[in-house]
């Protein structure tokens, strides 16, 4: 009989509910056409650690996976559930990544329920709240920043073979600041692109696009496959790039 450990069963039920319901993304699906055993990954706005669990078992004991959230108090019943950062290759980090070191303020929106966490934003270039505008009201709470490439330098990086950037519209932020790295390393990357974000920070989807296209890169989207995508659409809000060099 061969027998699952909670981790593998839990990421098991995962992949089942993002092939068959819409309560988990489908990109998860591929995740393993592109990491393998060994991969160092970053995950960028780990959130409950979904994609942190999942690229955990396919990076595998001789892999790591950089977890990075700035709302540690975000996501504790799913986190206690998934126990998504309690693998022995899952490094947790609590903090933003942006342009510029320091301190920033990440602009948390309240909803009927509560505080709703995963439309979070760093305000830092801002120009306004944005998409977060339909909220009534937004609590600002202070976080540590660092750069991608000074997250590197301090852990001692020597390669990075993936990231997964989901940050609310400051995605070419993340990039901007993680430059050396990304053109050192050639990781894959699966970016959230979503317009009614990026808006907030005076540039578009495209900014984005061109940006990994100038730095050799191809974008993706998931089809049942990875399949070559030209722009970015309302309809899709991940997409994979792929270096070609």
């Amino acid at each position: 009989m061969v027998r699952l450990d909670r981790p593998a069963l839990t990421n098991a039920a995962v992949r089942l509910l993002a092939r068959h319901t819409p309560y988990m993304e489908a990109e998860m699906l591929g995740l393993s056409e592109v990491v393998g055993p060994g991969a160092v990954c970053i995950d960028i706005g780990a959130a409950a650690g979904l994609y942190t669990l999942a690229l955990s078992e396919l990076v595998g004991p001789t892999g790591v996976v950089h977890s990075v959230e700035p709302l540690p108090f975000a996501h504790q019943v799913w986190k206690r559930l998934l126990r998504s950062e309690s693998a022995g290759n899952v490094r947790p980090h609590t903090g933003a990544l942006g342009l510029e070191p320091g301190k920033g303020v990440i602009s948390v929106p309240i909803g009927p329920y509560g505080l709703v966490t995963g439309r979070s934003f760093l305000t830092g270039r801002s120009k306004g709240l944005g998409s977060n505008a339909e909220f009534a009201g937004h609590v600002d709470i202070v976080v540590d920043v660092e750069t991608l490439d000074g997250m590197c330098d301090r852990l001692g990086l020597t390669r990075l073979d993936f990231l997964k950037i989901d940050v609310e519209g400051a995605e070419l932020h993340v990039l901007e600041s993680g430059q050396r790295a990304i053109e050192t390393y050639r990781p894959a990357m699966l970016v959230e692109i979503e317009d009614r974000h990026i808006s907030r920070y005076a540039h578009s989807a495209a900014d984005i696009v061109d940006w990994l296209v100038k730095r050799d890169y191809t974008m993706h989207v998931w089809r049942d496959g990875w399949r070559p995508a030209e722009i970015v659409t309302a309809e899709t809000r991940n997409y994979l790039f792929r270096p070609t060099l």
